[in-house]
């Protein structure tokens, strides 16, 4: 043993360093939610507002209303934040030369919207002004959904069904409900070139009183399961049109849409 440097006394078993826990390792933390909203929304007899789409979709929706609005757009501008559209005639009036054009604008709209993956969303009336109209609130979706098609339903004056774009067979199916009902006056077509075929039905359902506002409720059930046994769903249900006078209004006007792959005795899917 070197005297200079003497050895430490052993204090039994080698000692190890000490050991350290590895701090436990997390999954990186998902990338925040977010959901893209924009709404389209109708104003006085003729206008209708863009507010948050991309400018390519409302290029869209300028195309659109062109190649399905037979009076065409008058003008278009900024509106505040959102993007208007002026178009020609009257289309929210509802009535006369306006009535079926302007549910066949609406129903390419929507389609359109839906091919670019702009899902409706709901409908609301945000305002008390005398003759407001809804607004149409979309939701972004990534994918788009498989490739549809469409048709529209209104009802009109006080005791008309009409439909634009249906097919023989649908028409046979409502014709069948109606006739079920005993509520079937007459029908014809109200325009075969622009696809609108009407029913006239007995009583006046759409200003209904009494137990027969149940009645017409009974009806649009019956109308409902029609549809969905033929594939079609009810997208979306818009009051675009103004009354005719103080006090007055007017009813909905139904969008429904159908899987063009849909089968009979398919599932029908809801969105």
């Amino acid at each position: 043993m070197n005297p200079l440097f003497p050895e430490k006394p052993s204090s039994g078993p080698s000692q190890q360093p000490p050991s350290y826990t590895a701090a436990p390792s997390y999954p990186p933390a998902p990338p925040s939610f977010s959901t893209s909203f924009a709404s389209l929304s109708l104003h006085r007899s003729d206008r209708i507002r863009c507010l948050q789409f991309p400018t390519q979709t409302i290029d869209g929706i300028r195309a659109t209303i062109k190649a399905s609005y037979p009076f065409g757009i008058q003008r278009e501008s900024p509106y505040g934040p959102s993007h208007e559209f002026k178009l020609c005639s009257y289309p929210w009036s509802g009535q006369g030369r306006d009535a079926i054009p302007s549910r066949i604008v609406m129903r390419e709209i929507l389609a359109y919207l839906y091919r670019s993956g702009w899902i409706f969303h709901v409908s609301t009336d945000c305002s008390k002004k005398e003759l407001d109209k809804d607004t149409i609130v979309f939701r972004q979706q990534q994918a788009p959904p498989p490739p549809a098609e469409w048709i529209a339903i209104s009802f009109n004056q006080s005791d008309r069904l009409r439909l634009i774009g249906a097919d023989e067979m649908l028409k046979a199916a409502v014709r069948e409900v109606l006739v079920g009902m005993r509520l079937l006056q007459e029908e014809a077509w109200k325009d075969r070139a622009l696809g609108a075929w009407e029913f006239k039905i007995h009583g006046r359902p759409w200003v209904a009183s009494g137990e027969q506002t149940m009645s017409t409720r009974l009806l649009l059930l019956r109308l409902l399961e029609c549809l969905e046994k033929h594939g079609l769903s009810l997208y979306a249900s818009i009051d675009q049109s103004q009354g005719q006078g103080e006090g007055t209004s007017e009813t909905d006007s139904w969008y429904c849409v159908r899987d063009k792959t849909w089968v009979p005795g398919a599932h029908v899917f809801h969105r």
